[in-house]
């Protein structure tokens, strides 16, 4: 009888167990459902938080002739691409940084260095002083040649230049006359383009 209870008892501690075991097992098989929704959401935030950096980017002027790739990752934001100056970059940067949700910034992009930014600059503007002389130089040319040109007498002809292209207004005497001025003005060393919309044929 003794023996019996003792083998009941037994057979009690093993179904206990093995219902125990099951759960564990199911428990362990089961899918947490609250790091999926977890991962789901940043997600959902990461996408939001690049989209929103992009907007920034396309409404800004100092990121003009820039391109900017943007990633997102758990808030990490990776910038990719090429920004067509340093400040560029750094206000690339700047923007990512102040939109919400994101954690860090990572600038990867490319970028003209200070000193190649500085020598563009003296370039373009020893250019455009060069210009700047050929374009008076052109004028001062063109004035002389009318004031000589005894098939212009009688007209009332400015010129202006502009980047090599010449401009006349006022008035000549006839057509003929215009014709003339245009034929001389576009004949003038360094000219690459005449306009002479603004030079009228004065009623006789």
């Amino acid at each position: 009888m003794k023996s019996a209870k003792n083998t009941q008892k037994s057979l009690l501690v093993i179904g206990i167990s093995a219902i125990l075991g099951a759960g564990a097992l199911a428990h362990a098989a089961a899918p947490d459902s609250t790091d999926s929704s977890a991962t789901l959401g940043a997600a959902i935030g990461d996408t939001a938080i690049t989209t929103k950096i992009k907007a920034k980017f396309a409404t800004d002027d100092r990121l003009k002739n820039s391109d900017i790739s943007v990633t997102t990752n758990n808030g990490v934001v990776t910038l990719t691409g090429s920004a067509s100056s340093s400040t560029a970059k750094e206000a690339a940067e700047t923007l990512a940084s102040n939109v919400s949700g994101v954690r860090t910034v990572n600038n990867q992009l490319s970028a003209p260095s200070a000193a190649s930014e500085i020598g563009s600059k003296a370039k373009h503007a020893t250019e455009k002083t060069a210009s700047a002389v050929e374009d008076t130089a052109i004028t001062a040319d063109l004035k002389t040649k009318f004031a000589a040109d005894s098939k212009v007498k009688g007209s009332d002809i400015s010129v202006t230049t502009r980047e090599s292209i010449v401009a006349l207004s006022g008035s000549v005497i006839s057509q003929a006359q215009k014709t003339h001025a245009v034929y001389v003005a576009r004949h003038t060393k360094g000219v690459t383009q005449v306009d002479s919309t603004a030079l009228t044929v004065s009623a006789h």
